[in-house]
């Protein structure tokens, strides 16, 4: 082999070590190069998700319908309301949040949308707003503000005018706001749209869970029906006192202690007309005297007593006598009894 082949040969290896060192950094680079390029746009990709996923939350445009899943929120910030927003004007809708009437447009749609709530709810205390006040409408990622025109006395059925900008939010309730029994007006609180714009994240309010209280009446007292109509107590306004939290005091949960609380006081009732001491002493705290029976003629108010979200006690007062019911680990009982 002449001096030359070799040179040739040299030159060959030395242009395959050097093209398998260039594969060798290429190769390299690439593991350092590619994770890194992965990771950002796997980086920019999340954040992008990240960054669209409430609005892929989203229950649609203004318009669209809540679900129970996914709820529609109310704001009023002048009462310290936030209330869910479920479609349908049934018990079970009303008795964990607010109502939208179906046959109305949704909040945010050219037309008048109707909500509706307990007056001893949600809506207890819509007597108070003023006009300008706001109300806030968010349903997933999108929100339309209202300002608040009027309010007035109405009966049910009554028609609503909608706004000259052509999209309004009526508000109704009974009348008076703080009324137990049946009323045969409607107060009605009408608002104008402001502005409608979306959100960066949807927001959510969830029904609350409702206050679980047992009573002391015994069974066989029970199985004789403590209704109101059955003891013959005739219902009537419910206030709260004490230091409820606003989520509290416009909810469901006062509801849901005075119908309680008004069956403790049937139960009364009951046993001071029959007598029955075992009975007392079942549905009193010890050392409370079996009272004889008081005259139901007139309404009996309910003012439940609490404190953040916890149930201390409830009064019920009417012309001639007025019960006290205490919370005992989780029970109400009759505390006491004056004339």
């Amino acid at each position: 082999m002449t001096r030359a082949d070799h040179l040739s040969h040299a030159s060959i290896r030395r242009r395959l070590w050097a093209a398998v060192g260039a594969l060798l950094l290429l190769v390299a680079l690439a593991g350092i190069v590619y994770p890194l390029w992965w990771n950002h746009r796997s980086a920019s990709t999340g954040h992008h998700l990240v960054a669209t996923a409430s609005c892929q939350a989203r229950l649609g445009k203004p318009g669209s319908a809540a679900t129970v899943q996914n709820p529609g929120v109310l704001t009023i910030p002048a009462i310290d309301l936030v209330a869910p927003v479920l479609p349908g004007l049934t018990n079970s809708v009303l008795d964990v949040a607010v109502g939208h009437d179906p046959l109305t447009v949704w909040p945010g749609q050219r037309g008048e949308s109707l909500l509706l709530a307990h007056d001893v709810s949600y809506f207890s205390a819509l007597d108070q707003l003023k006009p300008g006040d706001l109300v806030i409408w968010t349903l997933g990622c999108e929100r339309s503000v209202f300002r608040v025109t009027g309010a007035s006395v109405v009966l049910p059925g009554s028609g609503v005018e909608s706004p000259a900008s052509g999209v309004g939010l009526a508000l109704i309730t009974c009348w008076p706001t703080d009324a137990l029994f049946w009323t045969p007006e409607r107060y009605m609180v009408r608002t104008a749209l402001v502005s409608s714009q979306p959100l960066l994240r949807p927001a959510t309010a969830t029904p609350p869970p409702l206050v679980v209280l047992g009573l002391s009446a015994p069974p066989q007292l029970v199985a004789e029906g403590l209704s109101p109509a059955s003891s013959g107590v005739r219902i009537g306004r419910l206030t709260v006192s004490g230091s409820p939290s606003p989520s509290f005091r416009q909810g469901p949960e006062p509801l849901v202690v005075a119908n309680l609380a008004l069956e403790e006081y049937a139960a009364a009732v009951k046993v001071a007309r029959s007598g029955n001491r075992s009975w007392w002493a079942a549905l009193a705290l010890p050392g409370l005297p079996l009272p004889v029976p008081w005259s139901l003629a007139g309404r009996t108010d309910v003012r439940v007593i609490a404190r953040n979200n916890t149930v201390e006690g409830v009064v019920l007062s009417s012309s001639s006598v007025t019960l006290t019911l205490q919370v005992h680990s989780g029970v109400l009982y009759v505390s006491g009894l004056t004339r």
